[in-house]
């Protein structure tokens, strides 16, 4: 059995124009570092950051490929950006709805006309897009190492924020307000859920089983496992399906318990910490959130979605047994993680709040008996803060290359829907003629406007798809220059460009250094 060595002192070292700022995890501990201060302590005499301690870890190897299903409104976006991050890093191939529209492949679309190609003699490495799970698809698309994941949530929880995403109480015409409108649903759902859908991507009301259906429990089957069906019928099929979610899946993750989660995934895939540190998604603030649900009515909504609530509790129970026999320090693992991914977000934040200036922006995270050491810069922060749009247009970007696509071709692979207008985009210098023509020079902000604009151009001569502005201008120079399109040079020439007040915040003899 392998014997763990304490963790070696580990340091946060941000270095800046005027010195180097040490924060270390022995501080982190006391409750007067809780938090990155508002001033910033300078200590010009760092103290070294590591200990000749030897860090053991468990010995194992990274697996790259991933199998996401992802579900609605589970925070299935957060863990698709983690996915996104770590898979673009290493230009992993992913598997991309055609035409932009992200919910194509959903529901029942993973077809090859309804997502590109992988690149001539390769597979596909990841798979995070909405469709509904389909264990014959995925195995045929897949190769055979890949990783299943998925993530659930508490079911009550899970219908208040379908509620307020979906605006079900304005669908159902249901009148009573506030917390008032989904208690009138709730004591009589079967009244209601048959009245709606949201289209051809999501034609379900997603209010009974819908994270059931997600993962691929047949719609049709609701009727036989519903209130007043037959008991032993609807465990029968109940059970079946949970045998088929637990064999599948290698990770049911929770979203209640989403850092534990996150932990049990970096294991799982002997990925760093650096990998899972996150900026939450997608998320929103409802009052419905809050809505007291009488048990009685609790009750009635169990029998509704009596699948949904079946697997909450049966991978609530294997997802706690698989903590407990976690072992090494599991929990301090979890509330490592949870102090660096706050000092990331804060430094992220820092480093935006001065992004463009020449300053050499570095918090070094050390080994530990977890993880080994990491240093978090000014691109890594780009890349935790760039959105799930975004990624979708930068992987497209690789994918279209890959496959030998331009401007003369692009309409290969279009697809159709309603983004079909993406094969002829619009140029950004006709953008910048349109800016000129009817912007108002007076307007402070339209020479910042051009500037991004021509920062795009640059990046625009190599890609397809930037005048849809996805993405900003720097994430699109980042990209290209990244993917070597952009040399150095032209790079900092741009970002020097781009920003237009850089030469009043920094010394602009400096370049920005990639």
């Amino acid at each position: 059995m392998l014997r763990y060595c304490r963790p070696a002192f580990v340091a946060f070292v941000v270095i800046t124009a005027v010195g180097t700022i040490i924060f270390s995890h022995s501080l982190l501990k006391s409750s007067a570092v809780t938090s990155l201060p508002q001033r910033l302590i300078h200590n010009s005499q760092s103290p070294a950051a590591t200990s000749s301690s030897i860090i053991r870890r468990p010995q194992c190897k990274e697996r790259k490929r991933v199998a996401f299903a992802k579900n609605h409104k589970v925070g299935g976006d957060t863990v698709k950006n983690i996915l996104n991050r770590y898979g673009y890093v290493r230009n992993l191939n992913f598997l991309l709805p055609r035409s932009f529209v992200a919910s194509l492949t959903y529901p029942y679309s993973l077809y090859p006309e309804f997502y590109m190609p992988a690149p001539p003699n390769q597979t596909f490495d990841m798979l995070v897009y909405h469709t509904v799970y389909n264990r014959t698809r995925f195995r045929q698309i897949l190769p055979k190492n890949t990783v299943y994941l998925t993530i659930i949530r508490e079911p009550l929880s899970h219908l208040k924020s379908i509620w307020n995403y979906y605006g079900l109480q304005n669908r159902f015409l249901i009148k009573s307000t506030g917390e008032h409108a989904i208690l009138t649903f709730l004591n009589n759902p079967g009244r209601y859920d048959k009245k709606c859908g949201h289209g051809r991507h999501v034609p379900y009301c997603l209010t009974q089983n819908s994270v059931s259906v997600d993962l691929g429990f047949p719609a049709t089957n609701n009727k036989r496992v519903t209130l007043g069906c037959d008991a032993d019928q609807r465990e029968l099929i109940t059970q079946k399906f949970l045998r088929k979610i637990h064999d599948d899946f290698h990770l049911v993750m929770i979203m209640e318990y989403f850092d534990e989660s996150l932990v049990l995934l970096r294991r799982l895939m002997c990925w760093t910490l650096q990998d899972i540190l996150y900026y939450k998604a997608n998320v929103r603030h409802y009052t419905t959130k809050r809505a007291q649900i009488p048990p009685e009515v609790r009750q009635i909504h169990k029998e509704w979605s009596y699948v949904d609530y079946s697997l909450y509790h049966h991978f609530n129970r294997t997802f706690w047994r698989r903590v407990h026999s976690a072992g090494n320090d599991f929990w301090g693992e979890v509330r490592y993680f949870r102090r660096i991914n706050q000092k990331m977000r804060e430094f992220c934040d820092l480093v935006s709040r001065l992004n463009p200036c020449p300053v050499s922006q570095t918090l070094v995270v050390n080994d530990t008996r977890w993880s080994p050491g990491f240093t978090i810069d000014r691109d890594f922060c780009l890349l935790a803060r760039r959105d799930l749009s975004c990624y979708y247009s930068l992987q497209t970007e690789r994918a279209a290359k890959t496959l030998g696509l331009n401007r003369s071709n692009l309409h290969l692979y279009g697809g159709s829907g309603p983004r079909n207008d993406l094969q002829r985009p619009v140029t950004i210098s006709e953008s910048l003629k349109r800016l000129n023509k009817t912007g108002s020079r007076k307007d402070e902000n339209f020479h910042e406007r051009v500037h991004k604009l021509r920062g795009q151009d640059v990046a625009g001569r190599h890609c397809l798809y930037c005048s849809l502005g996805s993405c900003r201008a720097l994430d699109y120079l980042t990209h290209f220059y990244k993917d070597g399109h952009i040399n150095s040079d032209t790079y900092r020439a741009v970002m020097r460009r781009i920003n237009i007040k850089f030469a009043e915040r920094c010394n602009a003899k400096n370049p920005t250094q990639p």
